[in-house]
């Protein structure tokens, strides 16, 4: 994927450096380190278990009561919906109109893989889908990741 692309402030900072310089480089004289955790916690979160679910980290027993009685007590259902995440929802609304399909896509299947990985050392005997739902050019807001553990129904 082009460098470019993923990070368009990387053109001017390579030019203004003398060369090419790596996404990492310029994150680390952009950035700062709140930052650095705050991504870090959503690349590889911490998840928590509520009635025998699995969830990301700030789900509360009350949260996940509530969709069971509106889903009819299906597990799957109620741990897709609670462990969805808008790709848009990382940044706020007013910058929204930054975001490209190439960056959703590649922060999409960024966060599958970490969190499949994840999931698979946090619980070794279970197995979860890790879904990366593509969006269009007419609907960013679509770009999504969710989980839901794999039950023999």
């Amino acid at each position: 994927m082009n460098r470019y692309e993923l990070v368009p402030e990387l053109k001017e900072w390579d030019a203004h450096n003398g060369g090419e310089q790596s996404p990492e480089g310029w994150a680390s004289c952009m950035g700062n380190f709140s930052y650095a955790v705050g991504y870090a916690s959503l690349v590889w979160p911490r998840f928590v278990e509520v009635r025998g679910m699995v969830f990301r980290e700030g789900v509360t027993e009350s949260n996940v009561e509530d969709w069971l009685a509106h889903t009819t007590r299906q597990e799957n259902a109620v741990e897709a919906t609670i462990n969805h995440l808008h790709l848009l929802d990382i940044q706020h609304p007013g910058i929204w109109s930054e975001a490209t399909e190439t960056q959703l896509k590649f922060l999409g299947k960024t966060l599958q893989a970490s969190w499949a990985a994840k999931l698979k050392i946090d619980f070794p005997g279970r197995e979860f889908a890790v879904e990366f739902i593509e969006g269009s050019s007419d609907d960013l807001r679509e770009y999504q990741v969710l989980f839901y553990e794999r039950r023999g129904d």
